[in-house]
């Protein structure tokens, strides 16, 4: 059954890798950046690992090291430990990615590149992740780069619109114009100073729609 795509939110929470190796890398530089606090559990972690700003345990898993855990990556090579890994996880209702492959886990990890405020994201349900890796290139060479900029300035004028605009149309007839042509277009032609001040005037509620 194919998996519904989320985004999730690990800010500020615990997150386990067990393993030390290519992958548990990629994972970690991946969680770091979505703001995760990172632990990584391995009897030998790999240098460039070791580099960055996360909590180091070099030594094999043990039973106990995902209490408080938001989620955990299992990327060991010993099919044992992850095994033991993945069970604890389900009895202490932890989320698994597991890169083994065995056991189908609560989540994958899509090919992905970050602009900015904007994330992109391929998944091809496990078949091939050089596939994946590839279409994610095409898309970021495609990538307008004005969209990551105009959402960044939009960015402040959403919570504004929410606590102005109680009536759920108009508000949300707002946020739509937040990115619509006409504030792209004003970014292209006239620059960030007229796009501001379009994102200003959908904020005054005497403005009509």
């Amino acid at each position: 059954m194919p998996k519904l795509p989320v985004m999730l939110d690990i800010q500020g929470k615990r997150c386990v890798i067990i393993g030390g190796g290519p992958v548990a890398l990629r994972r970690a530089r991946a969680l770091l950046a979505a703001g995760g606090e990172v632990t990584v559990i391995s009897p030998a972690i790999g240098p460039e690992l070791s580099a960055l700003a996360l909590d180091r345990l070099e030594r094999p898993y043990r039973h106990g090291d995902l209490k408080n855990a938001r989620l955990v990556i299992i990327a060991s090579n010993n099919p044992k430990v992850n095994q033991m890994a993945a069970r604890e996880a389900e009895l202490a209702g932890v989320l698994v990615n597991r890169a083994d492959g065995l056991g189908a886990g609560d989540f994958t990890v899509p090919a992905h590149e970050r602009h900015g405020p904007v994330t992109l994201a391929v998944d091809t349900g496990g078949t091939s992740a050089s596939a994946a890796a590839a279409i994610r290139r095409a898309l970021s060479d495609a990538l307008d780069p004005d969209w990551p900029r105009l959402i960044e300035l939009a960015s402040p004028f959403r919570s504004i619109l929410r606590e102005r605009f109680a009536d759920v149309d108009q508000r949300h007839a707002r946020l739509k114009r937040l990115a619509d042509p006409q504030a792209m277009a004003l970014l292209k032609d006239q620059g960030e100073e007229a796009v501001l001040d379009y994102f200003k005037a959908l904020t005054q509620t005497q403005d009509a729609d």
